[in-house]
């Protein structure tokens, strides 16, 4: 596992771990992370969402 400095949204860490039930700011980030890429989808990868919003 890689040792990330990041700087994070408080207001999204709180209500993250609140919905998950996590203790942990690491384990919401690690969960956060892997729900957003187990709901990717194949357009996803090919226009990542940031693009779309950016063009919308």
């Amino acid at each position: 596992m890689a040792i990330t400095r990041i700087y994070l949204d408080d207001d999204a860490l709180r209500r993250t771990m609140a919905i998950s039930g996590v203790h942990t700011e690491q384990d919401a980030v690690n969960l956060a992370l892997r729900y957003f890429t187990t709901h990717a989808t194949a357009a996803d990868l090919e226009h990542p969402i940031h693009t779309r919003a950016a063009s919308a």
